[in-house]
């Protein structure tokens, strides 16, 4: 049973991950912009961490390595440690999944 649950939740993150790329616009929306101005300063932020653990790394090659595959380009690598998702195109999603995992974006109202 804890097999088959983990196995759905890889399965889901990837199909996020995918999914967010594929959507990518390539230009922030202000709900982005505020999303990733709470993320500038988290300490979940990959850029904040003094020194990252084999995982987080594992987790930004993984992002760079799916970015290439799509063919999407980005100018910041940076990643969400606690999810491992890519702060850029998880910042542009509004699934209940892709939302910030420490609940750090409740307050922030999308924007079209």
């Amino acid at each position: 049973m804890n097999i088959i649950k983990t196995m759905k939740n890889i399965l889901t993150k990837a199909r996020l991950a995918i999914k967010s790329r594929l959507e990518y616009k390539g230009v922030l929306t202000e709900t982005q912009k505020e999303r990733l101005s709470i993320c500038e300063v988290c300490p979940l932020n990959s850029d904040n961490k003094e020194q990252l653990t084999l995982i987080d790394t594992f987790k930004v090659r993984i992002n760079k390595m799916l970015n290439f595959l799509l063919g999407v380009s980005v100018d910041d690598d940076s990643i969400c440690t606690s999810c491992g998702c890519n702060l850029i195109f998880k910042s542009s999603q509004n699934d209940p999944e892709n939302m910030c995992p420490e609940g750090k974006w409740n307050n922030i109202k999308t924007k079209k």
